[in-house]
C-alpha cells in the first residue's frame, strides 16, 4: 500500500510530462487494483485518500474516474472470509481474474496480516507468501493463483477441523504446527504440546513477557521438557534447540497475553 501511495505522489509529481501517456494504462491498472485491495480487503478509508480526494489534482482524479476503476468501486462484491467465502465467491464474482485477485487479497490479510489474531494461520504463512509472489509476476497466470488458492484455502478448513477435534486453544494448537514442521507428524506430540502448555501456563501470566525472572522461568521449564524428550523424539541436541526457540520465539511473540 505505501509503495503504492508513493508511486501515485510521483505519478503526479510528473505533471504533464509525456512519460505519463507511456505508463498511464500500467498506472491505472494498479490503481484498480489498490481499489480492489482497499474495498474487499481492509474495507475502509484512511486519512490518507480522504486528503487525496481533497487536494490532488485532476489528472489522478480523472484516473479514478475511468469507467473500470469507477465501476470496480461500485461494484465489486463484499465477501466475508467466513464458512460460506467459497460458496460465495462463486456466486459472486465470475471471472478467474477477479476470483484469483479476491483469494490473494483475503489471504495476505486474514493469514499474514491478521496471523497475530489466529495463530492456526501460521503454519500456512509460507504458502501465502508464496501465492503472494506469483501474484507480483508480471506475466501472472491467474489460474495456478486461483488453484494455489483454493488448496491453501482448504488447508485452512483441515486445520479448523483438527483443531476441533483435538479441543486445542489457538495457541496449544500453533505449538503443535511448529513441532509437526520440525519434527514431522507424531502420535506422542499431541500428548506433549498439552503437557507443554499446561506446565508453561503456571508460568505465563498477563505480562509476564515484560519480567526478566517470567521470561526465564518460561524459557527453563520449556528446554528442560524438550532436552528430556531428546531420546523420545530420536533426534540431536542441535534439533532440539532449533525446536525450542522456534517455540520460544512464538511464545514471546503470541504468547504475551496468555
Amino acid at each position: 500500500m505505501e509503495n503504492y501511495k508513493r508511486l501515485r505522489r510521483l505519478f503526479e509529481l510528473l505533471g504533464p510530462d509525456e512519460i505519463k501517456v507511456e505508463y498511464f494504462s500500467s498506472y491505472k491498472w494498479l490503481s484498480a487494483v489498490y481499489v480492489y485491495y482497499i474495498k474487499e480487503v481492509l474495507k475502509s478509508r484512511d486519512d490518507s485518500e480522504i486528503y487525496f480526494e481533497k487536494y490532488f489534482d485532476k489528472t489522478i482524479k480523472h484516473i479514478y474516474k475511468t469507467t473500470e476503476i469507477e465501476n470496480l468501486q461500485k461494484n465489486l462484491p463484499q465477501i466475508a472470509f467466513d464458512d460460506k467465502y467459497l460458496e460465495k465467491l462463486h456466486e459472486k464474482i465470475a471471472s478467474k481474474e477477479e476470483k484469483a485477485a479476491n483469494i490473494v487479497f483475503t489471504l495476505n490479510k486474514f493469514v499474514l496480516v491478521d496471523k497475530q489474531k489466529n495463530l492456526v494461520y501460521l503454519s500456512i504463512a509460507d504458502k501465502v507468501e508464496q501465492i503472494l509472489e506469483k501474484w507480483k509476476e508480471k506475466n501472472k497466470n491467474y489460474e495456478n493463483i486461483y488453484r494455489d488458492g483454493l488448496n491453501i484455502l482448504k488447508d485452512i478448513d483441515k486445520l479448523k477441523a483438527r483443531q476441533k477435534e483435538l479441543g486445542f486453544s489457538d495457541f496449544e494448537y500453533s505449538i503443535l504446527a511448529i513441532m509437526e514442521k520440525k519434527l514431522g507428524s507424531r502420535k506422542e506430540l499431541i500428548e506433549d504440546v498439552k503437557q507443554i502448555f499446561g506446565i508453561l501456563r503456571k508460568e505465563m501470566f498477563n505480562g509476564w513477557a515484560l519480567q526478566s525472572t517470567a521470561r526465564k522461568n518460561v524459557e527453563r521449564e520449556l528446554r528442560s521438557f524438550l532436552r528430556k524428550a531428546i531420546v523420545r523424539y530420536d533426534i540431536s541436541y542441535e534439533k532440539m534447540n532449533e525446536v525450542y526457540e522456534a517455540i520460544r520465539d512464538n511464545l514471546m511473540t503470541y504468547g504475551k497475553d496468555n
